[in-house]
């Protein structure tokens, strides 16, 4: 069964209440009982000295004597011997030179110790005195047990509401969780609180925020990622009926279509893997020193056929650069790079690549001479599936330079666009 956390607050508050409060009780009686055993044997000692006094100087009867403190707490009696108190002869010696005796041998039903005894000689009788404790109904420790009981259940009733106050806002947190649960992100609490709570949910409020927007990604990225798919699977089923009823010419050209589009399909389901491995923080980063400048001049080597076969001239100054960092996932951020230039340069321009260092960076650019990116794509170029060039569908995916964005954060690197260009695009890397 599960206990409310709320129950549990106030359970463990009356518990801590009442252990404390008996500890304090037992402290503060034997406190209180070994002071008031004090008083009362030091008030018992003067009294006695004063009736002594006057029953040897002023001749009053004892009669007159007992009557005298008849109505007060302490108990006065003139006895002829004192063998019902059980002397010892060092106490009885005491007692024959007319000094006072005091000694523990009243014994109380309300408190754990003997209350004191005072016996004094005064011509032929002995005069003792003892507290009347009962007569006036004095109880130290029922009267702190009372107080005791009183305050713990008046704190219970205070924290009853305390403990709402508390609970109140967990519960309202409990309930804004299971609507997250069901998959309603548009959910925001308000906490004027300055503690704890606030922090969780302000924590809680984030996560929400947060989930929001995976959420939109997610749902813009199963969009993005179906039409990617379904553009080139049209084409392929276009084609591959075609292929039915048609002369040799067509079917060459159709089945170099078909080729394309399936390399096409390739691409986007490599990219799509790497972007998962990498944003998951699964791939390895494993780091080591390599040379940099070497490693884009295998990139620019690999994407021979393409910049060839649309006779770009390629600009290169790459200085010799020593870099540590992942081999790997480096080598794909310049693919991208130069095969993004190449993909957009008309036919004949020419593409300008380096490699420097500057003030401790290594800078990577690259320039080519196409159509540019306008001032409103360029926050947006490095998202998932997003196309600065809407027209031209079948020119990549849109996953390029979301990679490469990826890839140099992990390196804690930056990429740049330099729009001061009127025409092409220039991108640089800073490492």
């Amino acid at each position: 069964m599960k206990k409310s956390i709320y129950v549990q607050l106030v359970l463990i508050f009356i518990g801590v209440f009442i252990i404390s409060n008996i500890v304090s009780s037992i402290f503060i009686s034997l406190s209180m009982e070994q002071n008031l055993k004090a008083q009362v044997e030091s008030q018992l000692v003067h009294t006695v000295e004063k009736i002594k006094e006057v029953y040897e100087n002023e001749k009053i009867s004892i009669e007159d004597l007992e009557k005298l403190f008849h109505d007060i707490y302490i108990n006065i009696k003139f006895i002829d011997d004192v063998e019902r108190y059980d002397l010892n002869e060092e106490m009885k010696s005491k007692l024959e030179e007319e000094k006072i005796l005091v000694f523990n041998g009243y014994g109380h039903k309300k408190f754990s110790f003997s209350l004191p005894v005072v016996i004094a000689k005064a011509g032929g009788h002995y005069i003792v005195a003892k507290p009347k404790l009962k007569d006036i109904g004095f109880n130290a420790r029922s009267f702190i047990m009372t107080t005791n009981i009183v305050s713990i259940a008046i704190g219970s009733i205070i924290f009853l509401f305390v403990g709402k106050m508390i609970v109140k806002p967990i519960r309202r947190l409990t309930k804004a969780t299971e609507k997250v649960a069901a998959g309603d992100f548009n959910i925001s609490l308000e906490s004027h609180r300055k503690d704890e709570i606030d922090t969780l949910i302000s924590s809680f409020n984030t996560m929400a925020k947060k989930l929001k927007s995976i959420e939109i990604l997610r749902s813009d990225f199963i969009s993005n990622i179906s039409h990617e798919f379904k553009t080139p699977l049209t084409s392929i089923q276009g084609y591959t009926k075609l292929l039915k009823d048609c002369n040799e010419v067509d079917k060459n050209e159709y089945i170099d279509i078909i080729i394309e589009e399936t390399k096409r399909l390739s691409m986007l389901a490599t990219n799509i893997l790497m972007l998962n491995k990498i944003e998951g923080e699964n791939v390895s980063i494993y780091m080591e020193q390599f040379s940099m400048d070497e490693q884009i001049r295998k990139a620019i080597l690999l994407l021979e056929n393409k910049w060839s076969d649309k006779d770009i001239q390629l600009e290169i100054d790459l200085e010799s650069v020593e870099y540590k960092g992942n081999q790997n996932l480096m080598y794909q951020v310049w693919i991208n790079l130069i095969d993004n230039a190449i993909k957009f340069s008309p036919n004949g321009e020419n593409i300008e690549i380096k490699l420097y260092k500057k003030h401790g960076k290594i800078i990577f650019s690259i320039m080519d001479n196409g159509t540019g990116i306008s001032k409103e794509d360029q926050d947006r170029v490095f998202e998932k599936f997003y196309k600065a060039d809407k027209s031209r569908n079948t020119e990549g995916n849109g996953l390029g330079l979301s990679i490469v964005k990826r890839i140099l954060d992990i390196h804690q690197g930056e990429i740049l666009l330099d729009n001061s260009l009127k025409k092409g695009t220039k991108i640089i890397v800073k490492l």
